[in-house]
């Protein structure tokens, strides 16, 4: 036991916080798709909002924090969670409206790799097209979610240095122009 309890100290925090990010997304599925009616209901797209801006606000305002505080996030070579005190109104509403979107959209994304897993199933096993023999569970849906949500922080993340290598090129040339 204290092995595992050493190897676990030792471990980098960006597994430890994609870990709790798992343990959290399967919470948060579980309470609105498990807890809630929207569950069990025909149509999936007040799910896949709900869920999605559920798992936005989650983020948002019980995940974030607490990881933040727990953890030195990294991100693009900064600290990111040393600025969010340092943010001004504008940055923190484009921050939380950046957030919630890229959890819905997560979840949008997620709700399409269910739909095309059921679809294979029931394409193998010469089943009806109503049948769902893989169905939303907190596991694996938090599995999948972590590692959408993981792509689409990259994709940001790579959008946001090639706009700073864009933008400090432009700024460093008119310094230049302005110096000659």
């Amino acid at each position: 036991m204290k092995k595992l309890v050493e190897k676990i100290k030792k471990m980098d925090s960006k597994y430890k916080v994609l870990f709790f990010r798992w343990w959290f997304s399967a919470a948060v599925c579980f309470f609105i798709v498990w807890g809630t009616s929207l569950g069990s209901q025909e149509t999936t797209l007040d799910l896949i909002f709900f869920l999605g801006l559920g798992m936005g606000i989650g983020n948002l305002f019980i995940f974030n924090p607490i990881i933040s505080s727990v953890f030195d996030i990294e991100r693009r070579g900064k600290i990111a969670n040393k600025k969010m005190t340092e943010r001004s109104i504008p940055e923190g509403i484009f921050y939380m409206l950046s957030e919630i979107f890229k959890s819905m959209l997560a979840v949008y994304i997620v709700s399409w790799i269910y739909e095309g897993i059921n679809i294979l199933i029931n394409k193998i096993g010469n089943y009806p097209s109503e049948h769902v023999g893989f169905p939303v569970e907190p596991i694996s849906y938090a599995i999948i979610f972590v590692i959408i949500y993981s792509i689409l922080g990259f994709i940001w993340d790579l959008i946001v240095i090639l706009y700073e290598k864009v933008f400090k090129k432009g700024q460093d040339k008119v310094t230049n122009e302005e110096n000659i």
